[in-house]
């Protein structure tokens, strides 16, 4: 009889946020002003839950919904009891607030914990089943992270799970495809991504779930060890909305009009390449050496380069060269310069920053490289090639740790990207991609050279990868950045730190953090945002064998069957055309997509290549080769036309290094028009073939 623990969160309602929910001083969000809703992939999950028990045949099997969050979360147990949750625990406490993902997955594996010693009377037959990711949050770190604290298999992704000989079976995305595997032991802790079968209050089952008792647990009930702000391994430093999008954004009457458009901007190009080129920054330089002992140009927020500016001003104006020379009459003329923009406490903390020179953490700059059958993952070049930049900043080497079987070949082409030492774990039990296995050769690997930095790639595979390694060395983690800087902040005598910066609210507001209490700063970085060095082939560097013990108790994960993308397929095109759902099913896509795509290839005289949605893959219109996004293949072509696709945040992801996007749909609320540079709201059966015929005669 196998019992589920469902984690539920709720969440502010993002789908209702409006210029009036930010705060225009702070730019953080008001919540008060959004309503509290279930987080949809836990609603998802708490189904999924409910179909286990039931295909499983075990009326007996409990489902235990867990949230942790104030007295007003017991919104979403009364939720979950009115649906199909037997039974119901609230984990509050004041303490608890302010925790990121470690100070988050740690209470919640403590209450599970308890769950299992109260409730189950310590029956281990039990999943702990939960939304891939909450929208607040967007980091899928939780799941991974109790399933470390717990020791516990994890299947991440899921998608269906069917029971077959007496096991379930858990139907999961992988990079590229996806892959049918089981648990070899119980508990597990399993991941929804999506299950679109919805269970349903009925009246009286609601009038029941308020009559119903919640079992509330506080900290001392459950004696976490990471709590609160405290307990927490990252720090945000600033909340604001993210910047203007420079997309145009303009809809566009008729086909006609569009072909002339897609034309026009085919043939100019190139925007978007100058406008990063200008967008490049400076690069940072360690405080001793740069020009003056007093320059502080690279603090972390705009307020502390202020406050340096104002400080190196004055020094310089009364003649001082050396910090001893700054006495307390000094120090009282500083302050009277510097007004209400700092006081005692903050000069002392700023003049005792500037005598640090040094970065505050050691060691190298590292990627986790990510690989399948002898390919190196492109996001791993990437990252090699940001890895190459913050390096150089630091006066450090890059390192990159491969953990495979037969991987040293791969050294080669590593090196050339811009890496100077390849750690190579070499296992046949690593010959595959297993969490448990992987996560134990990469954490050893890092325990014993203790890099300052470590990068993952935002795939399926980082994302489940990076968060189970950072809780088990006990370092912080940052999820999906989209921009990594070395910066300082002298007045917490920190030198040399990686600000990291990432969207959250599903793309509402986005949050620099650094990491505190912690060897190593580590990050995901999503696909598609960083670039790509050039390969040289004249680099050298060295390949370092590292030797981890492994085991089959190491393997978590039983691999019955793996689909990947078969086919070739060239998203170097120049032109892009995907289908997504909205193309109702696979005739429509090869009719549309495909005249479309010949339309275009006549007209401009250059490659077309055909992509598509993750949804429009599973519904079988097209080989996964083909799917485009976080979860697919990330691109950048000079035009990317988006026919019968919503514009969900996994799929905006892989296309954000496009020139020009043309989205077609028939919902004028499509996420994708706010995301795009022209738009037509209709009918992709009517649009498509006029859009033809317009580039004909264009």
């Amino acid at each position: 009889m196998s019992n589920y623990i469902v984690l539920v969160k709720q969440v502010p309602d993002v789908t209702q946020i409006t210029d009036n929910a930010f705060d225009l001083e702070t730019g953080t969000l008001i919540r008060s002003r959004l309503a509290s809703v279930i987080n949809e992939l836990d609603s998802q999950a708490l189904a999924f839950a409910n179909q286990m028990r039931r295909d499983s045949g075990d009326k007996n099997g409990k489902i235990i919904a867990l949230t942790m969050g104030p007295p007003m979360a017991e919104e979403v147990l009364r939720y979950g009891l009115s649906r199909c949750a037997d039974t119901v625990v609230l984990l509050t406490d004041r303490t608890l607030a302010g925790a990121d993902t470690v100070a988050t997955a740690n209470p919640l594996a403590f209450a599970v914990r308890k769950i299992v010693r109260e409730i189950l009377k310590e029956d281990g037959d039990y999943y702990v089943v939960c939304g891939m990711q909450s929208v607040d949050g967007d980091t899928a770190q939780v799941p991974p992270q109790i399933a470390e604290e717990l020791g516990l298999p994890c299947i991440a992704y899921v998608t269906r799970a069917e029971f077959k000989n007496k096991r379930f079976e858990f139907t999961r995305i992988i990079s590229g495809g996806s892959q049918v595997v089981a648990a070899r032991k119980l508990p597990a802790v399993i991941t929804v991504a999506k299950y679109e079968y919805p269970v349903f209050a009925t009246f009286a089952a609601t009038r029941q779930a308020s009559r119903m008792e919640i079992i509330r647990w506080g900290s001392d009930d459950i004696k976490a060890t990471h709590i609160g702000v405290t307990g927490s391994k990252t720090s945000v430093i600033r909340v604001f909305p993210p910047g203007k999008t420079t997309r145009k954004c303009e809809q566009v009457g008729d086909a006609k009009a569009l072909a002339g458009l897609l034309v026009d901007q085919f043939k100019s190009g190139g925007a978007k390449a100058d406008e990063d080129a200008d967008a490049q920054t400076s690069r940072y330089i360690l405080p001793g050496k740069r020009a003056s002992l007093f320059d502080r140009s690279f603090e972390g927020t705009k307020k502390e380069k202020e406050d340096f500016e104002i400080l190196a001003a004055k020094l310089r104006e009364l003649g001082i060269t050396e910090i001893g020379e700054i006495d307390d009459a000094n120090k009282e003329k500083i302050l009277a310069a510097a007004g209400e923009h700092f006081h005692k406490k903050a000069l002392e903390d700023m003049i005792n920053g500037l005598q640090l020179t040094e970065p505050s953490y050691e060691g190298e700059v590292w990627v986790v490289a990510e690989h399948s059958d002898g390919a190196v993952h492109p996001a791993t070049f990437e990252l090699i090639g940001k890895a190459r930049a913050l390096a150089d900043s630091l006066e450090t080497k890059v390192g990159v740790a491969v953990a495979g079987y037969e991987a040293e070949p791969m050294a080669k082409e590593l090196i050339a990207a811009g890496a100077d030492n390849i750690y190579i774990i070499n296992d046949k039990l690593l010959s595959v991609f297993d969490p448990a296995a992987h996560r134990k050769a990469i954490a050893d690997a890092i325990s014993t050279y203790w890099p300052q930095i470590v990068l993952y790639a935002a795939t399926p595979q980082g994302r489940m990868l990076a968060p189970m390694v950072s809780y088990r060395v006990g370092c912080g983690l940052t999820a999906d950045c989209t921009g990594l800087d070395i910066k300082d902040s002298s007045r917490k005598s920190l030198i040399g730190i990686l600000l990291q910066t990432r969207p959250a609210l599903g793309g509402n507001v986005m949050a620099t953090i650094c990491t505190k209490n912690s060897e190593a700063q580590m990050a995901t970085a999503r696909p598609g945002v960083m670039k790509r060095l050039p390969a040289d082939e004249s680099r050298t560097g060295k390949v370092i064998k590292h030797k981890v013990e492994l085991s089959e108790d190491d393997v978590s994960l039983k691999i019955i069957k793996t689909e990947l993308g078969t086919g070739e397929v060239n998203f170097g095109a120049d032109v892009v055309v995907s289908g997504g759902k909205g193309m109702q099913n696979r005739d429509s896509y090869e009719r549309l997509v495909g005249s479309l795509c010949d339309g275009l290839r006549k007209k401009l005289g250059t490659e077309v290549e055909r992509g598509a949605s993750r949804a429009a893959v599973e519904q079988g219109f097209i080989e996964r080769v083909h799917q485009v996004g976080q979860t697919g293949t990330s691109i950048g072509p000079k035009i990317y036309i988006a026919l019968g696709i919503s514009g969900a945040i996994q799929h905006m992801i892989g296309i954000a290094n496009t020139e020009t996007i043309i989205a077609v749909n028939s919902d004028p609320n499509a996420p994708i028009f706010k995301q795009c540079d022209y738009y037509i709201v209709g009918n992709v059966e009517d649009t498509v073939p006029q859009l033809v015929q317009a580039l004909e005669v264009e």
